[in-house]
């Protein structure tokens, strides 16, 4: 199976300490706060990017439910439609 997603959407990985990790398929749209305090919005096809993400939250679409996650800081990689991002923090439930 390939890692991109399909054409529809876009997964998106967050990798905490340990085994801590959230995986996301067929993401329509994700919104992540940044270090320097703005939001970035991520679309399918978006180009690709590395980012410092800021302690807040991702907010997340997948078919027409929104979901948001508390993200503590981190690396955010986008490629071939997948999101990454590396934190050294755990990872918080959904809220």
């Amino acid at each position: 199976m390939s890692r991109a997603a399909s054409k529809q959407g876009f997964r998106v990985e967050v990798f905490g300490l340990g085994k801590q990790s959230l995986l996301l398929e067929d993401v329509r749209s994700l919104q992540v706060l940044l270090e320097d305090g703005s939001w970035l919005g991520i679309r399918p096809g978006h180009a690709p990017l590395i980012a410092a993400t800021g302690d807040g939250s991702l907010k997340v679409r997948i078919a027409e439910k929104e979901m948001t996650y508390p993200v503590p800081a981190g690396i955010l990689t986008l490629r071939d439609n997948v999101v990454s991002i590396l934190t050294s923090f755990t990872i918080s439930n959904p809220e």
